[in-house]
């Protein structure tokens, strides 16, 4: 019995690799086939090679603008640099050459207006507390004293005239 099925399954795995072969013999031959057909078509479709195909009629680059019809210098057979230069008046129309205001560099930060007579409220007291601190000193030399620490200590500064990035603690 061991032989009979043996026999079969053979005879069964046999017919399976027969079939698949011709069915990549077939495969291969239609790829072939197909691979010619568009040599040909290919062939039918390029010029003789001693005859230069002929350029498509192409308008003057100085009346194109951004409605203009560009694909004729996309044509194969049209010169690089005439391609470059068609591309290059498409690009720089304003139709294209818009910021999108995404774009965090696209604007010149290096000149600014400037402030001129405008000065902020933070300036403003910033030239206060430097004004007071110098009458403080010329007031301390008059007195002959040869430190600050005695000025802080004669008149301390309210909350209000402290500046926020102060670390001395708040007087008592």
């Amino acid at each position: 019995m061991k032989d009979d099925n043996q026999t079969a399954g053979s005879a069964e795995a046999e017919a399976f690799l027969e079939r698949w072969s011709r069915r990549k013999v077939e495969a291969r031959s239609a790829l072939a086939e197909a691979e010619e057909a568009q040599a040909l078509e290919r062939a039918d479709a390029d010029p003789p090679p001693g005859e230069a195909a002929a350029p498509p009629p192409l308008p003057d680059l100085d009346s194109l603008d951004e409605s203009s019809d560009y694909s004729a210098f996309l044509a194969p057979g049209v010169d690089e640099v005439l391609r470059r230069q068609a591309l290059r008046r498409l690009f720089r129309s304003p139709k294209f050459n818009v910021c999108d205001g995404l774009d965090d560099y696209c604007e010149d930060f290096t000149r600014f207006d400037k402030l001129g007579d405008i000065v902020t409220a933070d300036m403003r007291h910033q030239l206060e507390r430097a004004a007071r601190r110098l009458e403080q000193m010329a007031e301390s030399a008059e007195r002959g004293s040869s430190s600050d620490a005695d000025v802080s200590a004669a008149e301390p500064e309210s909350p209000d005239e402290r500046h926020p990035d102060d670390d001395r603690p708040e007087p008592a």
